[in-house]
């Protein structure tokens, strides 16, 4: 298969991928809400857990996906992905949800690192979905 076919089918798979993990993140707020009685707790958490995937899937979209493509993503690339949406996040976290965060879950960077893994780990298995359909 000629690389720009493959790079148009990446391409949008990869925009399939980034509206479906979009939906996905939207149900998981709307169920994580109804399990919160507080209401200003589940808007912190909707909050947050939006920044969060929202870093995750810029820095898939700017910089993971570009390296794939050229054949560079190694676990060099991927610490300084991480590291991208760390900093992404840790820019639009106000103080209050900052607080949150400790108060709630003790260590942030951890907490926001496994975060991080669980968002990329559903956007991998989005992709192993839509990629099943396309070869379909």
């Amino acid at each position: 298969m000629p690389q720009e076919v493959l790079n148009i089918i990446l391409s949008a798979v990869s925009i399939v991928i980034t509206g479906l993990a979009s939906w996905g993140v939207s149900v998981l707020i709307n169920w994580m809400n109804s399990k919160i009685k507080d209401q200003k707790l589940a808007g912190y958490l909707t909050t947050i857990t939006q920044i969060i995937t929202d870093a995750v899937m810029n820095v898939f979209q700017s910089f993971v996906e570009t390296l794939k493509t050229n054949g560079k993503f190694d676990e060099k690339a991927q610490a300084e992905a991480k590291q991208k949406a760390i900093d992404i996040i840790m820019t639009q976290l106000t103080p209050e949800l900052k607080d949150y965060i400790t108060n709630n879950f003790g260590d942030m960077k951890e907490w926001i690192s496994n975060k991080i893994e669980s968002v990329i780990y559903s956007l991998k298995a989005t992709n192993k979905i839509a990629v099943k359909k396309t070869e379909q």
